[in-house]
């Protein structure tokens, strides 16, 4: 069994795996020896783990580790992997970046996959059917679009997400929250439709914090993965030990839209 954890900026993702296959998963907001001991004891079977973290992994945590005689692996790219990075600069790359599309690559084997992971930022990763990674861009997310335009200015108010969206904004909320979701909404869909033209079998997944919220507004065809990083880091994780079998993808609970 691997034990998987996703540590980001402002939340700590954990999860189980029996082979592909993800069989609980928790958020938390910090690291917590109690919890982390808590999982090991409840879940004897548990003998890999591995770590993708934007944060310092505490010294406790290894030591936890060592002691049970677990093994231990710290996401890198120099790590093997299902995909091949053709990123120029690949010590760059985010770990969630890789991680989502490996994810993706396990989801629909063969075919080409757009990984669009919306959060603090947005970012397009493409990965083609023969598992090549030329990389992808990045974007302002949905709620540093919000902050730029109070912050950046003397006297636009901040303004939510949640509220009408309308094609043309009758006062400055309004227009605000048009300008910035509309906006993004074409870039997503525009985003889409270019790489469909040149990869007719072409699969887009959506995930990260703002993927429930945008999918309702997107008008291609999309499936929806809230553990996207999750299942790449297993992958990764099972692919290292020469585990992987690459005969099936990957099985979670999803929704297409």
């Amino acid at each position: 069994m691997n034990l998987i954890i996703d540590a980001g900026n402002t939340k700590i993702k954990v999860a189980l795996f029996d082979s592909s296959k993800m069989i609980w998963h928790d958020t938390v907001s910090d690291w917590s020896e109690e919890k982390i001991n808590h999982i090991l004891d409840q879940n004897p079977d548990i003998n890999k783990v591995i770590i993708s973290t934007a944060r310092e992994i505490p010294k406790w945590l290894t030591l936890v580790f060592t002691h049970r005689r677990i093994s231990f692996t710290e996401m890198s790219v120099q790590l093997p992997m299902p995909v091949t990075i053709g990123y120029k600069t690949p010590e760059t790359l985010g770990k969630d970046r890789i991680a989502a599309v490996v994810g993706g690559r396990m989801l629909f084997p063969g075919k080409p996959v757009l990984v669009i992971d919306a959060g603090t930022a947005i970012t397009y990763d493409l990965v083609l059917a023969d598992g090549f990674y030329p990389g992808g861009n990045i974007s302002p997310g949905m709620r540093m679009r919000f902050t730029a335009l109070h912050e950046q200015t003397f006297s636009l108010p901040a303004v939510e997400p949640s509220g009408e969206v309308p094609l043309i904004g009758r006062d400055t909320p309004e227009a605000i929250r048009a300008g910035v979701i509309n906006g993004l909404i074409y870039e997503i869909d525009n985003s889409i439709n270019s790489l469909r033209n040149k990869y007719n079998e072409l699969e887009v997944i959506l995930t990260g914090g703002d993927a429930g919220f945008l999918s309702e507004l997107v008008k291609n065809t999309i499936f929806v993965s809230d553990n996207l990083v999750l299942m790449g880091l297993n992958s990764i994780l099972m692919f290292e030990n020469q585990e992987i079998s690459g005969s099936g993808a990957v099985d979670e609970s999803s929704n297409e839209k």
